[in-house]
């Protein structure tokens, strides 16, 4: 991964964070206060939600560019280089195609959308999905960055045929004292 996007994806990280303590921190207090208190947060709820779907689309492109993301390859590392050099092609096209309609029907949506309003938090309905929109913009640069690289002859695990080994166990010098007395 290049080094800008290197730095951009620690920056989703850290955004990812804050948002799920901004969630935590808003859900826990408006709980506190309608339990102990009988009041809560008004707009606890709403800024929750928009600020949950925004942590979990930053959360989808960071997971795709850490190869983070789940996948059955046990067909695939079976097949021949050229094969699995296909079935990478394919599946990027597959995934951009995805990365396309997302962002097609999320820019509808925003615009749609964003001339509404929450109640109570006054942010415009259209935030919500235009998530989904940066989302698919972001997942689509990252799918592109892959495929070039793997086009220049980098390509990543599953498809090089390089088998992934895990390291050997770091056993702590107190286990194998105990261990061999």
């Amino acid at each position: 991964m290049p080094e800008p996007l290197r730095w951009l994806f620690k920056v989703f990280d850290v955004l990812v964070v804050v948002g799920m303590a901004v969630i935590s921190l808003l859900i826990f207090t408006n709980v506190v206060l309608r339990y102990g208190f009988s009041s809560g947060i008004p707009f606890a709820v709403e800024v929750s939600r928009v600020v949950l779907v925004w942590v979990i689309f930053l959360g989808s492109v960071v997971a795709l560019a850490k190869g983070a993301h789940l996948g059955v390859d046990s067909l695939v590392v079976r097949l021949p280089r050229g094969a699995r050099f296909v079935c990478f092609l394919a599946s990027y096209g597959l995934m951009l195609w995805c990365c396309w309609l997302l962002a097609k029907g999320s820019w509808s949506l925003t615009l749609i959308e964003w001339g509404n309003v929450q109640a109570l938090s006054g942010i415009p309905v259209g935030a919500i999905y235009a998530a989904g929109l940066a989302a698919a913009i972001l997942m689509a640069l990252v799918l592109l960055v892959d495929l070039w690289r793997s086009l220049r002859g980098i390509l990543p695990a599953p498809w090089s045929g390089v088998e992934h080994v895990e390291p050997p166990p770091v056993v702590s010098p107190a286990l194998n004292a105990e261990k061999t007395t």
